[in-house]
């Protein structure tokens, strides 16, 4: 299961499917939060460059009001916090996953929606050499876990700007050419830049900061 929904997210936009958190009983942590104990588990060397973040969706739009509750196997528990955006603030650790741990939620709509995000604090200048090199740690990454269903694990190629009003990509000689605009799910319009397709690209400038950027494959169709 978890090598196919690794290769689900390869295959994803910017986001791999969420995992529903309402169930009487609640559901495991690990599947609460999707490709986590899968992330964690690589060695830190090979995750250095990018990193998922959690965002609380309620019918496809963020829910700053999210509530749900952590449950320890010793009973203890604790609340989610989530900020402005739905956010997940904190995120459990690989040994809290692994301890039959579950999430309560009383909303049924409630889903954690994973975001693949570049090691690289959100600029109006971005380094597109940064951008390849998190795109490259990441394809490593699927490939390592996925074993011998690598050759079927689509290539992540793209980056998203989402909320940064457009923008542009500047060539070393000094050339420039827009971005393309996608709409991403539960997100919104972000432009949007393929590394690899741009030979000389060396800065990505966009109107303003974008709220975050999200790794993922190039969109079918344009």
């Amino acid at each position: 299961m978890d090598r196919r929904r690794l290769l689900i997210l390869s295959a994803a936009l910017a986001v791999a499917p969420g995992a529903a958190v309402a169930d009487a009983a609640g559901i495991p942590l690990k599947k609460a939060f999707p490709l986590l104990a899968i992330y964690l588990g690589l060695p830190p060397a090979e995750r250095s460059r990018f990193y998922l973040a959690y965002r609380a969706v309620r019918d496809m739009r963020p829910d700053p009001g999210a509530q749900a509750l952590i449950v320890a196997a010793n009973g203890a528990r604790w609340p989610i916090a989530v900020d402005h955006t739905g956010l997940v603030l904190a995120l459990p650790t690989l040994a809290l996953l692994r301890s039959g741990a579950v999430m309560l939620s009383s909303d049924p709509a409630l889903k954690l929606i994973p975001e693949l995000r570049p090691s690289i604090a959100p600029s109006a200048r971005v380094d597109v050499s940064e951008l390849a090199l998190a795109l490259a740690q990441v394809n490593a990454a699927i490939a390592k876990i996925a074993g011998p269903l690598a050759l079927a694990a689509p290539k992540l190629d793209c980056a998203f700007f989402p909320d940064s009003g457009g923008g542009r990509v500047v060539a070393a000689d000094g050339r420039s050419a827009p971005l393309q605009v996608y709409s991403l799910p539960a997100i919104g319009p972000a432009p949007y830049l393929v590394p690899a397709r741009l030979a000389g690209a060396q800065v990505v400038v966009l109107t303003r900061p974008p709220s975050r950027i999200l790794l993922g494959a190039h969109p079918k169709g344009t």
